[in-house]
């Protein structure tokens, strides 16, 4: 859901490649603002990296992009675009959304240093070159989604999530963030079919990033001996302190 910006070596200047066991590191999940472009209308999604000993800090985006592939935008609703990870300075990340006025909102995962470990490995495994492009699918295989399996399957135990009765389909929540640019409203429900009217239940609602984000304030890590919080903090990165989230996400 973000526009692509080729790095050809970015990734190799600036975040060396190496598996890590004993750096300090905190991981944030960043939740971007919607803004006006199609591809932005739902917001982002992106996983934070700070590395304390190493004095690093980045973003892992599952959001790069060709915005100059053929027919962009009905492959985009309909799942047939390739997206890849990439690798930024967290200062760049940001510059972006300050550019276009938007805000970023971050939790930090309460997450031990042996599974700040493991995720901070499985996405260099997933930068490799073989592995880093995916096919995109706006529903089930997104920068949101991917973001949530990656931290999930790093854990020691199970991410338990508190569940809601209000009855939502994809196009429900679609239409809460389509319904100030109509003409794209108007375009991707007749690209969405009747399948998108069915109910779905909480984890397919986790495709848009701020359900993903609000899901995430109650959630509970279990494990056989404990419990904790998903979320050890959260807020508005200092830059954008001005901002406010969509309705009914406050």
């Amino acid at each position: 859901m973000k526009k692509l910006i080729l790095y050809i070596v970015y990734f190799f200047s600036f975040v060396p490649i190496y598996a890590i066991e004993q750096d300090s590191l905190q991981w944030s999940l960043l939740t971007c603002q919607p803004g006006q472009e199609i591809y932005q209308l739902f917001g982002h999604t992106a996983l934070r990296c700070q590395n304390f000993t190493k004095k690093m800090d980045v973003v892992f985006n599952y959001g790069m992009f060709s915005f100059n592939a053929p027919n962009f935008v009905i492959r985009f609703v309909e799942g047939k675009t390739d997206y890849e990870l990439g690798v930024e300075k967290f200062c760049d990340f940001v510059s972006q959304y300050k550019f276009r006025g938007t805000g970023i909102y971050y939790q930090t995962l309460n997450l031990t240093q042996s599974e700040s470990a493991r995720l901070w490995n499985g996405l260099i495994e997933n930068y490799k070159p073989e592995n880093r492009t995916y096919r995109y699918n706006y529903f089930y295989n997104n920068c949101t989604t991917r973001a949530r399996d990656m931290f999930e399957a790093c854990i020691d135990g199970n991410v338990v999530y508190q569940k809601r009765e209000e009855v939502k389909s994809f196009r429900s929540i679609i239409h809460e963030f389509t319904k100030d640019s109509k003409w794209d409203e108007f375009g991707i429900d007749l690209l969405l079919g009747q399948d998108a009217d069915k109910p779905i239940d909480m984890r397919l609602q986790m495709f848009a990033p701020f359900y993903l984000l609000s899901y995430m304030r109650d959630a509970q890590i279990v494990t056989s001996v404990a419990t904790r919080n998903l979320v050890l903090s959260e807020g508005y990165l200092e830059l954008f302190t001005n901002k406010s989230l969509p309705q009914g996400f406050v």
